[in-house]
């Protein structure tokens, strides 16, 4: 894999995603990433990102907030993917473990990631925070970094504020999630590519700790996206994910307990991405009820609105377990992607998983979707261990891949065939059939 990060054009006033605020220069986040295995294609089309209070509460009015041009910094030797700029101003990251041949794009989903403790337990010695300290940033994900970093792409929910505040937005909440802004790099040297960045606790620390969090990925050469405020208010931050792997321009859209109201938001940065020539549309919903392994039935027509308004995935986290997998017209429905790694979570069911999806790129540059596979994992939570186990035993593979077969087609969504326990794959046939053979 060859990752580089393109600089992106000036704001402009044709351009409706600039902050119109008469800053010059641009924001590290004003970046197109791009994946190539041969040459750089040309710098494309630019992207913004504005700041400012989510409208989540109204409690802590703050004025626009500026995020200031973060610099990337080459990762340290001890990562096998490496950030070198070109001539060009380009960061280049190679991977020499890719796996993936050069017709096809693999990207894997894993769901909620929390690097980090709860405010008031994150110094106890069996906390997340000094399990790492302790052991190394490359220790959490080291039990799975193999299977990430052989693939094009691996994006993850990043559900804790990476700050040094030490003031949390609501005092009294029982979960404020947060983790050394060092953290960052337990994804870059694990193989996590990109993070969606909005959630229920992205605001913990205030908006102070959410720019922190943005800061801490960017020098770690993390992408991330999100829409925090989904009423595009002034002042509001709102990034669009957009990558380039083997040509094939990819967009990527983050919302945060999505209301039908949003339904006219996501399908103007649909339609945004498609005439800046993406053939694949990723769209991340956290969502959902916390603890159930169903989804609710409203999320079935919201998933399907979406779907039907340009997008080709529907990436969903939130509720802590694993959720049915579904089809809509050959299209993936991920209704949760569970837990991956949490620190503060210790009790629920630990069945995870990582989802991967591959495309084939045709000759005439068209792309299909050919592949899901799941590879199961579990979160294991003894005393002091957090990182997922990649399951190898028959038994406990069944189990785990049963906890995303639906029980039956819902509101024509198509469910995971009988025989996905045996294997963990399926294959998507040209007329949006589901097969679990080619």
């Amino acid at each position: 894999m060859m990752v580089s990060f393109a600089a992106a054009e000036t704001p402009s006033e044709n351009n409706p995603t600039s902050r119109g605020n008469g800053q010059e220069g641009l924001l590290r986040s004003d970046t197109f990433i791009q994946i190539i295995t041969q040459k750089p294609s040309p710098t494309p089309a630019s992207i913004t990102t504005t700041a400012g209070e989510p409208g989540e509460s109204d409690e802590d009015p703050l004025q626009v907030i500026t995020l200031h041009d973060i610099p990337i910094v080459p990762a340290s030797p001890e990562t096998e993917e490496s950030l070198v700029p070109d001539s060009d101003g380009y960061l280049i990251s190679s991977n020499p473990n890719s796996k993936i041949p050069e017709d096809q794009i693999t990207i894997s989903f894993i769901g909620d990631c929390s690097l980090g403790d709860t405010l008031s337990s994150r110094k106890n010695k069996s906390s997340l925070t000094s399990c790492i300290r302790a052991n190394g940033e490359k220790w959490l994900f080291e039990t799975v970094s193999d299977i990430f970093h052989a693939d094009d792409f691996t994006l993850a929910n990043l559900e804790v504020v990476l700050t040094d505040q030490d003031a949390p937005l609501y005092p009294l909440k029982s979960f404020n999630l947060i983790g050394r802004p060092e953290f960052s790099r337990v994804l870059s040297l694990g193989g996590v590519d990109g993070v969606n960045t909005v959630n229920n606790h992205c605001i913990d620390f205030k908006y102070k700790g959410y720019e922190d969090t943005l800061a801490s990925l960017e020098e770690a050469g993390i992408m991330h996206f999100g829409s925090l405020n989904p009423t595009r208010s002034k002042n509001s931050y709102v990034t669009l994910g957009r990558i380039e792997i083997k040509g094939i321009r990819i967009g990527l859209i983050g919302f945060t307990y999505p209301t039908n109201a949003n339904q006219e938001l996501i399908a103007k940065d649909i339609q945004t991405l498609r005439d800046e020539g993406c053939q694949i549309v990723i769209v991340s919903l956290h969502w959902g009820r916390e603890e159930r392994k169903t989804p609710n039935a409203s999320q079935f027509p919201f998933a399907k609105q979406i779907l039907d308004a340009g997008a080709d995935v529907i990436w969903g986290h939130h509720t802590h377990v694993l959720q049915p997998v579904y089809f809509y017209h050959g299209k993936p429905i991920f209704f949760s992607t569970g837990n991956f790694v949490f620190g503060s979570i210790k009790s629920l069911d630990p069945a995870s998983g990582i989802f991967q999806l591959t495309w084939d790129i045709h000759d005439d540059g068209r792309v299909s979707l050919h592949q899901f596979q799941m590879i199961p994992t579990k979160i294991r939570h003894s005393k002091m261990e957090y990182r997922p186990l990649v399951l190898k035993k028959a038994e406990e593979k069944k189990d785990c891949w049963q906890h995303v077969m639906g029980k039956a087609d819902r509101y024509g969504c198509i469910k995971l065939p009988d025989g996905f326990e045996k294997t963990g794959i399926v294959y998507i046939q040209s007329d949006g059939s589901i097969a679990l053979h080619p």
